[in-house]
């Protein structure tokens, strides 16, 4: 009924997050299958992105980030003061065992800074690009996050534990473009990147063979 602004739900199961454009502030949880509301959140500034797994959900707005726990709602963490993120960039991965949140730790240079998001503590930061992030993903394992930065040229995959780099994939040399997502595969063989141009580049993820 409403203009609906965000929409993300949890995996295949009837639970959805939902903000609304006239309430860019208040997040609703429901269980579409019943049609009930199970719980509705407001917070002090408009959201920009809702994620969510087995374990957590996690609301991001411009400023600040609110980790909950999924199965009661309440927020168990608010980390405040991170860098100005007016697109709301960040990712929290599928797997609740290496269940991390990844978000911009700078707003003028590519850091992603890494937190565990179930003992609610900062893990790591990754000085990944030279230019503010445009995109995040984690494996489904959660084990690996890649990284691009506004100028789109160059996408990088790092170990998430200690922020070694894995691989660095060249997607364009002349034009800066705009990377809009980038998705693991399943088995997180492939990377695969959407950017403004009428192209999908995929990567594959190869150990550097002995030489």
């Amino acid at each position: 009924t409403e203009d609906i602004c965000i929409v993300e739900r949890l995996f295949s199961s009837s639970l959805v997050a939902v903000v609304s454009l006239a309430s860019p502030r208040k997040l609703k949880v429901c269980h579409f299958k019943k049609g009930t509301e199970i719980c509705n959140y407001s917070y002090s500034n408009t959201i920009l992105a809702v994620k969510l797994n087995r374990a957590r959900l996690v609301v991001c707005l411009e400023e600040s980030l609110y980790i909950h726990n999924i199965r009661d709602m309440k927020v168990l963490h608010t980390i405040r003061d991170t860098p100005p993120n007016l697109t709301g960039l960040c990712t929290l991965s599928t797997n609740s065992d290496n269940c991390f949140l990844a978000y911009p730790g700078s707003n003028t240079i590519g850091e992603v800074q890494i937190f565990d998001a179930i003992n609610l503590h900062a893990k790591t930061m990754i000085p990944a690009h030279d230019s503010p992030l445009a995109a995040l993903a984690f494996s489904l394992s959660g084990t690996k996050v890649a990284t691009a930065s506004e100028k789109g040229t160059v996408i990088r995959v790092f170990q998430v534990h200690d922020g070694s780099k894995l691989y660095e994939f060249r997607r364009g040399v002349k034009r800066c473009v705009s990377i809009a997502s980038l998705a693991f595969s399943m088995d997180s063989q492939f990377l695969c990147c959407s950017s403004n141009t009428e192209t999908v580049h995929i990567f594959k993820l190869e150990e550097p063979k002995e030489a």
